[in-house]
């Protein structure tokens, strides 16, 4: 086996590696951000619910409607 093959099948499985490493940082990050984003939505929607359930609670004690 020639000795330049060597380094050049490593180089290729270590670019190789790099990218996949990278892609799967990058697309996993957004997926963290993504899901973060998500819980905060559901929970805002839920407090919201919550204040809006208070409000009405309220306004039929003190209008009787």
């Amino acid at each position: 086996m020639p000795r330049g093959i060597l380094p050049l099948r490593m180089l290729a499985f270590s670019e190789a590696v790099d990218k996949t490493f990278g892609l799967v940082a990058v697309f996993g990050g957004i997926g963290v951000v993504a899901n973060v984003l998500i819980v905060y939505i559901l929970l805002q929607v839920r407090g919201e619910h919550q204040q809006n359930e208070q409000y009405r609670a309220e306004r039929q004690r003190r209008f009787g409607s």
